[in-house]
This record gives C-alpha cells, structure tokens and sequence, in this order.
C-alpha cells in the first residue's frame, strides 16, 4: 500500500520529460497562462474569454492525439496537433458568430481521454479502466494540490501584511495564482499520465492502494445509496402515474445525478478484483435495467418542457442525456455480452456533445425565433405577412400566445441576438432599443410589459441605469477616476477598486471608502441607495446621478453614477443584495 501511494505522491513533474511527450499542449497551458496574466480584466473581452475556452479544448485534443498516436507506436505528429490548436482557437474566437458551444465541446474531449489508450483497437476493458483510473486520480491530486497552493499564497500574504504591512494582493491575483493554477497545475497532471504500454496486470488479484480505495467506495458506498435511490425514483414515477402531471423542473433534478454517480459506480466497479464480491457483481447487474425507467421519466419531462418553452442548449443536454441512458441502458442490458466494450459509456456521451456543441445553438435560436414570430402573430402583435405593427395598432387578442411570445424574445435577447431580433422589425416604422438583459424597451414597443411568463428564467429581467452617451461635465475639477466598476455584494471581500497618488478607494459588501494616504474622508453604502430609488420599466429612476461623498473648503471628492445592474433571483424581488455598480469619481483641490 505505502509503495502504491508513494507512487502516485511521487509523480512531481519532470519538466524535461513532461515538454518532450506533450510539447503542444505545454505550449498551449503556457499561452493560456500568458494570456491570463497580461490581460487581467479578460473577462469583460468576450472574444478573448471564448479564445481561452479554445486553448483548453486544443490542449486536451492535443493530449488525445499524442496518447492515440503512442497506443499505435506512431510519431505524435505535431504538425497534426498544432494545426488542430489553431483551428479550435479560431472557431472559440468566433463561436458567438459561429454558434458553437463550447461548454458541450470541452465536455466531449474530456470524455474521451481515457479511450485514446485503445483508439481504434479490440476491446480491452480493463486496459481502458486502468488508464482512465490513473489519469482522474492524477486530476484529483492536481485539483487537491491546487487548493492547496490557493490556501498557502493566501496565508502567506496575509502574513505578509500583518507582520510588514506589504499588501500582495496585486501580485497574488495577476501572478502567481494564474502561474500556479493556470501552468503548474496541469503540468503536474501530464507528469501523472502513465504510458500506454504500462503493466495492469495487478488488477486481477494485487491491486494497488489507489485501486483499493476506488474499489472500497464503490462497493460500500456508492452501491448500495444508488440502488437505494434507484427505488426512490420508482416510487417517485409510480406517484407521478397516479397523480397525472409532472412536476416542473425536479425530474431533471433528481435523474441527472442518478444517471452520472450510478454509471460512473458501474465502472468503478469493472476489475476483476472488484467483481468478486457480491454486492459489486448485483449492482452490475441491476444499474442499467433500473436506469431505463428513469431515462424515461426524464425524457417525457424534457419533452414536455420543450413543448411548452422550446429549445435552448440546457434541454437539448438534458435531452442527449436522456439518449445517452435509455440508449446505455438498453445495450448493456439486452445488447451482446461481446459488444458491451466501456468504451462506449463515456464515446457515446462524447458523440452526442460533440453533435451538441455544433448544432444545440443554431436550433436554440431558430426554435425560439419560430415561437417568437408565430406568438406574435396570434396574439395581434405582428402582422400574417411577418411585419411588427405599429403601437397604436397593437391589441393583446390572445394572452397565451403573448406569454410564449415573450419568453422567446427574452431568451434571444439574453442571447444578443441583434440581428436575429431586427429582422422581425424589418418594414415596420420603428426599432427599438434593446440590449442584452435589458427588454424595457422592446416590450414597450411590442405592449408585453404587462405580460407575466411562466418560467422564472424569463421573469426576471435585470433592473438597469445607464448613462449611455450622455456628456459628464468635468468643469471645476482637477482630475477623474474611471470609469470604474464595482460588483457590490452581501458576502466580497475587501478589495482595492483604486489606488493612484495616495488615493484609494476601497470595497467590501456593499460600501466603498475613500481615503487620502491613509486618511479615510468618505463612505458610500450602495445597497440601500439602490433600495431607496424608485424603478419604472425595470430602470431606476434617479434625479440626481452625482453623490458627494467629500466636501471640505476647496476640496471635493463626487462620485458620479454611470451604470447600473441588478439581476434580480425572482420575479417579486426587488431589493439589490447584489449589483454591478459603474462609477466615476471626480475630485478637486487635492
């Protein structure tokens, strides 16, 4: 036991050995890292956002093709891997253009990684596991030590500044962490990868330490709380039947995590050592029978939900998620012994986020767009030849069709789909003003103000201020700050929004503070400001957007409002507990 964990603790990285087997993907982690360094506010540049998503996939396919290549005792043909790079990175950079989505195509690659061992070889089940096994084990580690590097920089510098008063915090978010977490992290999991050709020979009767403990928690504990839960469900089915309606948004709920722990304790449970035990042996036998009804539960839900709402990515998910068990299910339960190769668990997943990822978007978008058109016609918005009619003409004939027009429309502005939504104004008089989480103005336009959806995902638009492209006077005042932003909320962390020339304005909750070299002269509570202001349209109303925060003789400190942003959690709720705050300060005789 001590040699197997002695083992797995010992894989440091060897950077010489690590770059020389996975120089692509090295380069591309370095890239990110860079990247992430350089350009520290990346998540406000969508593109650059979507172009580190790209780095991630290139690296992992990277990664598969070297493994593929090395399992076929071939070159790792770098040309090949660059190349893959390169064009991942470009369509990541365009995806929004492209309609790609890239959560589903980083969770294809990922699932693949482990069948690169064998790629397009006879079956080999426990080589397959073997290899899968040790590289997860390795992320865990990775992920383990990752918290604590996060853990250990952070006391290091809160040491720091209490013994010397050197503040770190700069250096900690710009640097080291990005380096750490962003470079160190994944290099020391590409040093745990074993080779392909490494021995799994003790898996039939002298395991390691590591397959001992996989083996002891699926057997005694994953096992018998899924079996137990698969009979929960049942029961939730039966109770389902008898009372003839569907729960809204707890099937899916309940289901997903059931499909994911029990196939993932399914192959667990594959090695031989494993499968001598009773319990191992019944719950392979079970899981995949039990997981029929389930899929179809989940499945009558889904579709349901999309009668109802229509498509977006996060049900056409939950719908190859229903594919991916019922069809699992099935095979492994009435398929040929000989044809149930484990590959297939985590390849068909693969395939079917992979199909995903090109094509749940474009039929997101063309579905909600037809809902949209097709609502807005019957309920007297739109004209039968696809044209808005004018405001003065617009009568709300049929509330239904109102509702599901206007849960369209908000999903395709959530979506900044500006040119799919001008196009419906095409020929009418007017365009209106709309902007991602923000439909005021179109459901003015269109008399939908009024109209309640059904779903909470549509019936909670942001409350917003913006100054847009009005002129600040700066007259009388020496200098400006900004514009900064500050994202107020109940549970931040202190932090530093400003600090130039001794002046510092500072952040925690929802209250900032300035200072003059140490010397505190003002405080502004955002959240009860924002809770005081009346709102009309989902905007507040506000009189006077300059807040004077300092006023002493010749001196002067202003804080001027330029944005506002509360995304509210419910429907009802009104009050700011969080927001995205845009200012900028103003100051004179200092």
């Amino acid at each position: 036991m001590k040699a197997s964990l002695k083992r797995w603790v010992g894989r440091t990285p060897d950077l010489s050995a690590v770059i020389s087997r996975f120089p692509v993907a090295v380069a591309l982690m370095a890239i990110f890292t860079v990247i992430i360094i350089v350009f520290d506010n990346f998540g406000n540049n969508e593109p650059l956002a979507r172009m580190l998503a790209g780095l991630i996939i290139g690296a992992y396919l990277s990664f598969c093709v070297t493994i593929a290549r090395e399992a076929k005792g071939q070159s790792p043909a770098f040309l090949l891997q660059i190349a893959l790079a390169v064009v991942i990175a470009a369509i990541a950079w365009f995806s929004k253009e492209l309609r790609f989505n890239l959560p589903m195509a980083i969770g294809a690659v990922l699932l693949i990684l482990g069948n690169m061992v064998i790629w397009r070889k006879p079956r080999d089940d426990l080589h397959v596991w073997d290899f899968t096994h040790k590289i997860w084990t390795g992320a865990v580690f990775a992920t383990v030590g990752s918290i604590i590097f996060t853990l250990g920089v952070f006391a290091i510098s809160a040491a720091l500044k209490s013994l010397f008063g050197l503040n770190m915090n700069q250096l900690l978010e710009n640097l080291i962490l990005p380096l750490g977490l962003g470079f160190l992290a994944p290099l020391y999991w590409l040093s745990t990868v074993p080779r392909v050709d490494e021995s799994y020979q003790e898996l039939y009767d002298n395991p390691g330490f590591v397959s001992k403990a996989v083996a002891f928690m699926g057997t005694w504990l994953l096992s018998p709380l899924t079996l137990i839960y698969a009979l929960i469900l049942l029961a939730y089915g039966l109770k389902i039947i008898l009372a003839g309606s569907l729960p809204k948004g707890e099937i899916a709920q309940l289901t997903t995590p059931f499909f994911l722990v029990g196939t993932l304790t399914w192959l667990v449970l594959e090695p031989p050592f494993i499968q001598g035990k009773t319990l191992a042996n019944l719950f392979r036998k079970l899981w995949f029978p039990l997981s029929i009804p389930a899929a179809l539960m989940l499945g009558i839900s889904v579709a349901v939900r999309i009668g109802e709402y229509g498509f977006t990515p996060e049900r056409i998910a939950l719908f190859m998620a229903v594919i991916w068990a019922l069809g699992l299910g099935l095979w492994f339960t009435v398929g040929p012994k000989a044809k149930r190769d484990i590959r297939l668990v985590p390849g068909f997943a693969a395939v079917l986020l992979a199909i995903g990822a090109l094509g749940a978007e474009a039929l997101s978008i063309s579905n909600q767009k037809f809902r949209a058109v097709t609502g807005m016609k019957q309920a007297g918005i739109m004209s039968d030849a696809g044209i808005v009619l004018p405001p003065s003409d617009i009568s709300i004939k049929d509330e239904a069709a109102a509702v599901k027009a206007k849960g369209s429309l908000t999903y395709l502005i959530h979506n900044n789909e500006t040119k799919v939504l001008r196009k419906m104004f095409k020929g009418s008089e007017s365009i209106p003003e709309f902007k991602k989480y923000d439909s005021a103005d179109l459901f003015n336009r269109l008399a939908l103000e009024d109209i309640q959806t059904a779903t909470k995902t549509y019936d909670n638009p942001a409350i917003t201020y913006d100054l847009k492209d009005k002129i600040i006077n700066v007259q009388g005042y020496d200098t400006l700050y900004g514009p900064l932003t500050y994202f107020s909320s109940e549970n931040s962390g202190k932090r530093v929004v400003q600090d130039a020339n001794g002046f510092k304005i500072e952040g925690e909750n929802s209250r900032l503070t300035f200072s003059q070299d140490d010397i505190t002269l003002g405080e502004f509570d955002i959240t009860p400001w924002l809770n005081a202001l009346p709102i009309s349209n989902n905007r507040y109303q506000i009189e006077d957007n300059r807040l004077y925060i300092f006023s002493e003789g010749m001196r002067e400190i202003v804080l001027q409002v330029t944005t506002i942003n509360h995304w509210r959690s419910g429907p009802d709720e009104k009050e700011a507990a969080n927001a995205t705050f845009g200012f900028m300060v103003l100051r004179k005789g200092f």
